[in-house]
């Protein structure tokens, strides 16, 4: 996976804007497309399901033309081919980590794509105390009860758009987390000035990453999650909501199953039809290598449910797990990709060795 972290704008103004055995004084230079500290949170029932990853991106509201060299416009981060503002990229690791829906805070008259242009507007605005207004949204925010506020830093603080956005919508009552990306000098006083706009919620510290080392922050995030009391898991549990049918066949055996909408599941699913030469283990498993080593693995359990389909970083292997045992608990991390959904017994009825086949059911 190419991952291209480009920062060009910035210094333009300074002070302008398996056996897997058992057991954050920010300047204006800041206002390249940078789009980040920690919190305590009681937080405790975040399925995805209500929260919302609402962020200001310049990339998204400028005017700039569809062949835009990165290398002259904000701070970008290029995958694959797609350009991301660095603030919609640790967006999108929120909603990859957590769920949740993403919404795009967007000016109803762009930004100029000539920085220095962008620059004098945005000290207008904020001396003027001007919050320009948002292009017409069919955004309900009563079915959220987490929201998240993503933004660069621009001049020590956040763009005024993301004000118009807390002055259009009534967040009282909600939880409300802001996040933000910047060149190195942290996130100035953007959280204490939302927060002061809003007090009827609860607005918790913050997530600051510096925009160049956005492409590689999913474990930053993930811990930042965890310690504000977000569940939050690397293969995100939500993609376990969404499954497509799978078709397993060891020998004259063919059974059903699924694999999750998760990144890491999707590489194995580009491997179909997979055949993994595996071994039994423990009464519980059957395990084998693989030939190839997926690219999107984080942090895993030491636990399973029987019928999980999983993979295990720590020895390249995947496995299928058919029977909770005396010692359940495992001693190597396994991420469930997806699981088995027929009748488990066969597993007790197979030799010690078997060639495992996964395709997409027809």
């Amino acid at each position: 996976m190419k991952r291209l972290i480009v920062s060009a704008l910035a210094l333009l103004l300074i002070g302008s804007l398996s056996a897997c055995q058992s057991k954050e004084q920010t300047s204006e230079q800041d206002m390249e497309e940078n789009n980040g500290t920690v919190s305590e949170s009681v937080q405790e029932d975040t399925t995805g399901e209500n929260v919302l990853i609402a962020y200001f991106t310049l990339g998204k509201n400028a005017d700039y033309p569809e062949n835009v060299d990165a290398t002259t416009s904000a701070s970008l981060v290029e995958e694959d081919g797609e350009i991301y503002g660095t603030t919609e990229y640790i967006g999108q690791m929120i909603q990859n980590l957590l769920g949740g829906d993403m919404h795009l805070i967007e000016t109803a008259e762009p930004y100029s794509d000539d920085f220095d242009s962008v620059v004098d507007q945005n000290h207008d605005e904020m001396d003027e105390g001007t919050l320009p207004e948002l292009k017409d949204s069919d955004l309900d925010l009563s079915q959220y009860d987490t929201v998240f506020i993503g933004y660069p830093i621009w001049a020590t603080n956040a763009p005024q758009a993301v004000y118009s956005f807390l002055e259009e919508y009534d967040l009282s009552g909600k939880t409300v987390i802001p996040f933000c990306t910047h060149d190195g000098y942290g996130a100035g006083s953007s959280y204490s000035d939302i927060a002061s706009q809003l007090p009827n919620a609860e607005v918790l510290d913050g997530l600051a990453v510096e925009a160049e080392d956005a492409p590689e922050a999913e474990d930053t995030v993930a811990q930042w999650l965890s310690e504000i009391g977000m569940e939050a898991s690397t293969d995100s549990e939500i993609g376990k909501q969404n499954e497509t049918p799978i078709r397993i066949t060891i020998g004259d055996e063919m059974l059903e199953g699924v694999i999750y909408d998760t990144a890491l599941a999707a590489e194995f699913r580009e491997k179909f039809p997979l055949t993994v030469s595996m071994g039994g283990f423990g009464g519980r498993e059957y395990y084998g290598g693989l030939d190839f080593t997926p690219e999107n693995v984080g942090e895993g359990q030491l636990s399973f449910e029987n019928g999980d389909i999983t993979y295990c970083g720590r020895n390249n292997t995947m496995a299928i797990f058919y029977a909770q045992t005396d010692n359940p608990d495992l001693t190597m991390e396994v991420i469930p990709v997806g699981r088995v959904t027929s009748d488990l017994s066969v597993f007790e009825e197979l030799p010690g060795n078997v060639d495992i086949t996964f395709e997409l059911a027809e």
